[in-house]
């Protein structure tokens, strides 16, 4: 096929996309005049552009890829057969030169939309360089607005992207039948928030349209394809570079959405999707396109030359700020049209205001691709009066009756809920609770380094701090029943369960332990975990267990689940406690147990991630957070209240957040505080002189981007690195060359990958997974090929490796009795021939220790002490030639040697501190200015220091279904 007969087939079916579809076949027809090989040809595209059900691209430029598969006969057919982990069911269309297919990944039991890119077009390099850049760019994502990237690998030679497959309705879809405002500003919010990620993470789109926008049931938006997307690495100026990136002359995307620099070929940054998305904004209110021509020379001429008309001129009763709001976002010079999606956002959500306060507006609908030229509202003017009055009459009476008596019972529709942010901090927020009426909530808040309990009226911007003078961290709050008082965690006093007034006044301690206090229905006992767990990924060691504490008199007594449970929530019913629970390898699941112990009856059995449980206020729920959409959303569960037995299937409660956590419900069980939270981690540098103990010069970033990079490492020749990166679903370990330029994945799994560490020689990585159901150390050839389990360990199995110098003695941790130790064995034995050496705890210390770092002359290990609460105690010294064990530091973590075997760095307070294991002695060396710094490396000639470099941005939010 010559390009210039595809430029026929693709203007034709193009065209024939903005007919209605009883019309196009008449119109090809026509316009083929004769030509019987042209009309096959783009119907044929017209059929697989049905096929795509509703979430891939519908152009014809991007159903290309089925075309040319279809025309060589070595195309090859998945369908039927087994891909890697995955079975293809079928095809559902193409897109972005890919093939699509609906699959099952056998692995994790879910459905998922597999993209390959066909045998055929692996000889053309820049086709494989737009498929990587396509995986890239998705992957380097991580947002809810956003298809989420479960997998990127290839198989048998074939590459392949594995995303969510998502159901709903695109845009297009919704302008054909039909949308109101209200749900218009809320779709175009949601993409601009999409946006803003994809823009702050180096990438735009150059291809939103109506077909490339997905609305889910639910009414949360996805935002598609990603094939023409291009992206560059940050500069200080994002703009700047993404501009630089998109080369002049290159006309890349849909004609009718394109901004007019990038119709004529010229550099485009990311404004042009902010008026690709104006373009959708204007049809989603008119259904019209505003440039869209009878042919793609006028279209072209519309894009540079013509402005389109004003909204209210063809609807008056749309808000005239909608006029103003367009005019900037298709004002065809770029410096005076919006310049972040954010500002764009924002305009929206101040029109999305006042309609909330207008009734008059609340029920506007918009115009449909099937009646341009009238309203909703003026087709409905013809019938009369009287039949009107009516209906009115006979089904409104009906309507309030059935809402207000027969429907109260009915669990409560939160797809149509708003959202609210509450607080507005610079770090950390969690662990919100509502006052039963509704009107005030606490939280815990980070603030210059101390965590306190903070009260705040709901629709207030005055936070107080109730914790304010206690000396200790505080954290963990929950109002009691009746709203009096307040249970919170601290650690004054040594640490344990607190009361206070609600006010904050009264303090008391009630307890020497507890994390995650929850209440009983009565208020007369509160039911904690020893252990705790701030994110779902934190507790990954099933060694926590329930108690109840009596308020009145401190009493204590054990709940037996039969095993690990964390972070308890009573029923309202007062007949059960819920809880999650790490077991038998599994990820995270949901438990219900009697308040007089025993066998659980377990609500979540599945490969997702499950945690967080908390019952619903009348009962008849548990809701938790779980990632079985791809991201860690909220769902609920229906539960028998008096025996927990399951009595339905996890339903999703969406909010705009790609993790949520810490529920809490208001009394009515119309209100639920949560944790929206959304963090970026990259890898930063400092060079190091080590005889002038201190940092020199500037940090560098060597990753950067939307994404999360922990646990540093720099191989022994100082030219690569190894890290762990991960997302909701999938914690591996990834290999970054030193600039930060090249990536490869070392693992590419479902299992929990952690802690990797170089062997001395640099050719091989030890790590700790899950791999074969407990957590056990591992090794992985640096290539990625033969991964060896080399621990064989009970009960929680083996965690955190290090190595000595020399890689003949493998140091780690493990548990007995809930209590972890730390053994060294030898490498050059198996495992049924070793005899490991304990690391000995003095008799008077209850806690336990993790082995960090071993010293460069094979004879001492530094260790993160650890109390038997979980809270880490500091840092200390384990001499191998004595067996004895010294505390250097009271707080701090991560610590690794210098080559003197005298000196070593390590994280206190966001910082990196250089400590000395001789004199004790320790001074600040790096202080980051407005963000946190974590796990401190040292590369191995002790002249540069890599780090976790984290931002965070957590806040209170309120799901209001009132």
């Amino acid at each position: 096929m010559t390009a210039e007969r595809w430029k026929q087939i693709d203007e034709m079916v193009d065209a024939a996309l903005e007919l209605p579809e009883a019309e196009r076949e008449q119109f090809i027809s026509s316009e083929c005049s004769g030509d019987i090989d042209l009309k096959r040809d783009v119907l044929n595209l017209l059929d697989a552009q049905k096929e795509t059900l509703a979430f891939m691209e519908n152009s014809a430029m991007n159903v290309m890829a089925k075309e040319i598969a279809r025309e060589h006969s070595t195309a090859v057919s998945f369908i039927g057969s087994n891909f890697g982990n995955y079975i293809i069911e079928k095809s559902i269309g193409a897109g972005g030169m890919g093939e699509v297919y609906l699959a099952q990944d056998t692995r994790l039991n879910r459905k998922v939309a597999l993209k390959i890119l066909p045998p055929e077009f692996a000889a053309n390099a820049e086709r494989i360089k737009r498929f990587e850049r396509e995986a890239q760019a998705v992957s380097a994502l991580n947002h809810p607005y956003i298809v989420t990237v479960y997998e990127v690998g290839e198989v048998d030679g074939t590459n392949f992207i594995a995303t969510e497959f998502v159901e709903g309705k695109t845009i297009r879809e919704l302008i054909n039948e039909g949308v109101d405002l209200k749900q218009t500003l809320s779709i175009v919010s949601q993409t601009s928030e999409a946006l803003t990620a994809a823009h702050n993470a180096g990438i735009i789109h150059r291809d939103i349209k109506p077909e490339n926008i997905l609305i889910r049931s639910d009414g949360y938006v996805k935002v598609l394809d990603f094939g023409l997307a291009k992206s560059v690495q940050s500069t200080e100026n994002p703009q700047q570079s993404l501009s630089n990136y998109t080369q002049k002359g290159m006309i890349i995307g849909t004609i009718a959405y394109m901004s007019p620099e990038q119709a004529i070929g010229d550099k485009v940054d990311s404004r042009t999707d902010l008026w690709s998305l104006g373009v959708v904004l204007f049809e989603m209110l008119t259904g019209v396109n505003p440039f869209k021509k009878e042919n793609r020379q006028a279209t072209f001429n519309a894009v540079l030359n013509e402005n389109p008309p004003k909204i209210t001129s063809l609807n008056s009763a749309l808000p005239q700020e909608l006029d103003t709001i367009l005019n900037k976002a298709l004002e065809k010079d770029a410096d005076l049209s919006y310049q972040t999606a954010s500002d764009l956002r924002a305009d929206l959500k101040r029109i999305r205001r006042e309609l909330d306060s207008s009734s008059s507006l609340k029920s506007t609908e918009l115009i449909s691709n099937q009646s341009r030229k009238k309203t909703i509202l003026q087709r409905f003017l013809p019938l009369s009066f009287a039949l009107l009055f009516l209906l009115l009459f006979t089904f409104g009476g009906w309507y309030f009756w059935n809402n207000s008596i027969a429907n109260k019972n009915e669990a409560i529709e939160w797809a149509n809920a708003n959202n609210l942010q509450l607080t507005y901090s610079n770090g950390f927020v969690g662990y919100p609770s509502l006052s039963p009426d509704g009107k005030v909530f606490v939280y815990a808040s980070i603030v210059n380094g101390k965590r306190d309990v903070y009260s705040q009226r709901l629709g207030g911007k005055n936070e107080v701090n109730l914790t304010k003078t206690l000396k200790k961290d505080s954290t963990m709050p929950v109002f009691s029943p009746d709203g009096k008082l307040i249970a919170f965690r601290s650690d004054e006093q040594g640490g344990g369960l607190f009361l206070m007034e609600e006010t904050g006044e009264n303090v008391k301690k009630i307890a020497d332990f507890g994390f995650h206090p929850s209440w009983s229905p009565d208020g007369k006992k509160i039911v904690v975990s020893d252990k705790a767990a701030a994110v779902h990924s934190t507790h990954f060691i099933p060694n926590s267990s329930l108690s109840i504490i009596d308020v009145a008199t401190g009493e204590k007594k054990a709940l037996d689940t039969k095993g690990d449970a964390i972070m308890p929530s009573w029923s309202p019913n007062g007949k059960r406690i819920a809880y999650w629970f790490i077991r038998d390898g599994k990820l995270g699941e949901i438990a219900t147990v009697s308040i007089d112990g025993g066998d659980p009856e377990i609500i979540t059995n599945d490969n997702f991630s499950d945690w967080n449980p908390v019952w619903s206020p009348d009962g008849k729920f548990i809701y938790f957070a779980g990632d079985r959409g791809g991201s860690m959303s909220f769902w609920r569960i229906s539960v028998d209240e008096n025996t927990g037995i399951v009595s339905g299937v996890p339903e999703l409660v969406a909010t705009p957040s790609k993790y949520c956590r810490h529920i809490a419900f208001s009394r009515n069980g119309k209100q639920i505080a949560y944790i929206r939270y959304e963090s970026k981690s990259n890898l930063q540098t400092l060079p190091f002189d080590e005889k002038a103990e201190k940092v020199i010069g500037q940090a560098n970033f060597i990753t950067r981007g939307n994404r999360e990079v922990t646990h540093p490492r720099l191989s022994p020749n100082g030219e690569e690195y190894v890290v762990r990166t991960f997302n909701q679903t999938n914690e591996d370990l990834s290999i970054v060359s030193k600039d930060g330029t090249i990536w490869r994945n070392l693992t590419t799994d479902s299992f929990i990958d952690r802690n990797p560490v170089w062997s001395p020689d640099g050719k091989k990585i030890f790590f700790s997974s899950n791999r074969n159901e407990k957590q056990q150390i591992w090794s992985i050839n640096s290539d990625g090929t033969n991964p060896q389990q080399i621990t064989f360990e009970e009960n929680i199995g083996a965690v955190f490796p290090v190595l000595s110098p020399d890689g003949s003695r493998l140091a780690y941790n493990k548990q007995i009795d809930k209590i972890q130790t730390g053994v060294i064995i030898e490498l050059n034995k198996n495992w049924n021939e070793q005899t490991p050496q304990p690391i000995v705890k003095p008799e008077d210390f209850e806690g336990y220790f993790a082995v960090r770092d071993w010293s460069k002359d094979g004879n001492s290990l530094l260790v993160s002490s650890f109390e038997k609460d979980g809270d880490e105690n500091g840092i200390g010294l384990y001499s191998l030639l004595t067996n004895t064990y010294e505390l250097i530091t009271e707080d701090g973590g991560y610590p690794l040697w210098l080559n003197d075997n005298r000196r070593f760095i390590f994280n206190k307070n966001e910082k990196i501190y250089l400590g000395n294991s001789v004199t004790k002695k320790f001074a600040e060396l790096y202080s980051p200015p407005s963000y946190q710094i974590q796990q401190p490396s040292i590369s191995a000639d002790n002249k540069l220091i890599s780090y976790r470099y984290l931002q965070i941005d957590s806040e209170v939010w309120l799901l209001n279904a009132e």
